[in-house]
Order: structure tokens, then sequence, then C-alpha cells
């Protein structure tokens, strides 16, 4: 099958876009990429893959940037007229790739994955009003897509859909990890030097995220434990560390190579707070799907996270991580003692859930 698929950002911060690609492509199927990348992303089945780059000009702050926007749009909406001549499958990636392409995602066999939980969005970047009314895009698309089960309902009542969307998890296609780039090794090195016991974080520093607690409880524990960061660098990252000078920071590295740091961490961390962060719904941390839980799981590590129902729910069932309730350090500091006890335990039950998803299955089925 011919499949285009369709991601207006970048990819490199995009890691289940590239684990959509490496399973459409060793399932057989050929895949065009039309996206915003530095470079050609590292597949098993290079021959299969096709990419078409975008400019990485759309700032949105200015008049000029707002121009650019228009142009990127009216391109992407070229291109895919073009190639759906010749492809059987229209998959968009994101809400806002749907709206980069408006109307046009109609006249197709249209795939519609959501990366977030929202209800709606504006018509136009950086402005409130007025609403884009999404929903219609998703009651005629061929199949809805979401990474997580209570999203699949929410979605489905909020847009008034026939059918429940499609759950498919933001698992990374393999735990099998190319060479790492000459430039992180010093990282890799220094990591490996490490006599504590690294404690993760790996994504951005917004509101959602609750680190100052476990920056907290890590000082308590700094003779055992230490805090590594890794993300973007922000201001709000920058303020983090200016508070917790204790904190080891690393700056991004782009998928699939970030996961040589996620497979030397000890404990990883999933501090999600519901928050309303842009045009997501507030749901959206309550009802988590991060690529983190499947990441961290993938290579034995258990996890501490808050509690909220996507995360409580498969670290009770499956044994792969503890949730804070109370909000302290204490806590924290009690909760890596649990896992501590039977550590060895939790690692296997991670690997047991990561094995337990079959992406391969879930998205043959989603073509048909």
């Amino acid at each position: 099958m011919r499949i285009l698929v369709v991601h207006g950002q970048q990819l490199e911060h995009y890691p289940p876009v590239r684990n959509l690609i490496d399973v459409l492509t060793r399932n057989g199927h050929l895949v065009t990429l039309i996206t915003k990348c530095n470079d050609k992303p590292a597949v098993p089945f290079q021959k299969r893959l096709r990419v078409i780059r975008l400019p990485d000009n759309d700032n949105q702050r200015s008049i000029a940037n707002a121009a650019a926007y228009f142009r990127k749009r009216d391109m992407m909406r070229t291109l895919v007229k073009r190639e759906m001549t010749k492809h059987d499958i229209l998959w968009t990636t994101t809400d806002s790739t749907v709206r980069d392409l408006g109307n046009t995602v109609l006249g197709y066999r249209h795939v519609m994955q959501l990366m977030e939980l929202i209800e709606d969005m504006p018509a136009f970047p950086g402005l409130n009003r007025p609403g884009l009314g999404i929903k219609k895009y998703a009651q005629r698309a061929h199949r809805v897509v979401v990474p997580e089960y209570n999203r699949a309902h929410i979605q489905k009542a909020w847009w008034e859909l026939k059918e429940l969307p499609y759950v498919l998890p933001n698992k990374m296609s393999s735990v099998n990890l190319p060479e790492p780039p000459e430039e992180i090794r010093h990282v890799l090195d220094s990591l490996d030097a490490e006599t504590r016991k690294i404690i993760l974080y790996q994504g951005s520093f917004k509101g959602d995220r609750d680190l100052d607690v476990f920056a907290q409880a890590t000082e308590l524990l700094n003779d055992r434990y230490v805090l590594y960061i890794m993300g973007s660098d922000t201001e709000e990252r920058r303020s983090l560390c200016a508070r917790h000078p204790d904190i080891n920071y690393i700056p991004f590295i782009a998928p699939p190579h970030h996961l040589h740091i996620t497979r030397r961490a000890h404990i990883g961390l999933l501090p999600y707070v519901p928050e309303k962060v842009g045009f997501n719904s507030i749901l959206n941390a309550l009802y988590c799907a991060p690529n983190k839980i499947f990441e961290f799981s993938g290579f034995g590590v258990p996890m501490i996270g808050n509690d909220v129902p996507g995360l409580t729910i498969p670290f009770e069932q499956h044994n792969i991580g503890r949730v804070r309730r109370r909000g302290d350090a204490n806590e924290i500091c009690t909760l890596i003692e649990e896992i501590e006890s039977s550590y060895e335990q939790m690692s296997r039950n991670c690997r047991h859930y990561f094995a337990g998803i079959d992406l391969d299955k879930t998205v043959n089925e989603i073509l048909i």
C-alpha cells in the first residue's frame, strides 16, 4: 500500500511519528513523508521511504513569518493534491497538520492521528478566535487515531463520532538503537562514569510538569542518587536549575539517539500535572499518553509519576512504577525505596509490558 504521511511540524520533536514510519515501512508499505526535518529519518527499510522537506521558517510572531506560514500551508496543500494521485491513504499526524491542510483532507481516505487531547483549536496559529471546528474533519475521516484508551472515548463524545477512535500507543518501534553520533559520546561517557543511581526526566519544561519536588527528593538522597533532566533549553529549565543547582542538565538530543540516555537511567520520571497548556484540553495531562512510559519500560526502567489515570492505571496493573499522591519530597523518597525493594521484578515487568503492545497489528488494522 502507498501511504502519504504528512507531519507539518519538526520531525525531530515527535518520536511517535518516526515510530509510525518504522512500522509502516517494515510492514512492506511504501511511504512518502512530508515534514520539516534536518535529515532523512534513519529507518530499517530506507528504500520504502521518500521524504519531501517543508521550509522551517513559520514562527508566526511577525507579519513576515505569518506570510511564511501561509506559503508553507499552500505548499502542503499543493503537495498533498499532487502526491495523492499516486497514494492510497493520507495519514496526518497532528491536529495542526489537519488545520494546515484544511478541506484538502476531505477528498481522500484520511487517517487522522492526534498526539494531544483537544476539543477544538484556533483556525490560525497565534490567534484565539475563530475556532477551526476540527471535529468536522474527524467525522469524515476514514480512521481517527489517539494514543490512549480514555482519550478515545473523550474524543468520541466531544466530536460525536460514530466509531471509537483506534488506540495506537506512543510506543517506540524497537529497543535496537543505531550507533550514537560522535557529538553525544562525551555525554554517554559522563553518565557511564556516574557513581550514583540516575533518576532521569526527558521532555519539556512547561507548566504541566512538576519537577521541583523530585529535585528536592534527590537532594535528600544525593549521596546515592542524582537527578538528570534532558530537553530543549528554556527559561523554565534555567529557572529550575537555578533553584536546584545539583540538577544535571543534558541538552536536547534528537530521536532515536535520546534513547541512549534513557537506557542508562535507574528510575524514570513522568511528572504530569493537569494544567491547561496552549489549546490542549486540561484533561490532556490527566489522561497522558507519554512515549516515555514505553521508552523507560522498553529498557526495564521502573518509573515514578503523578497520580493521574494515564499513569496510575498501567503502573498498578503491571507493577512498573509508583505514583505520588501527597506531593512532598519525603513521599518520593519512600517511593524510591519501594522500587529498590523489588527492583529486579519491576524491571522485568517493564520489559514484559513493553513487549505486550503490538504496534504492527494495530497499524495494519487501522489501514484496513
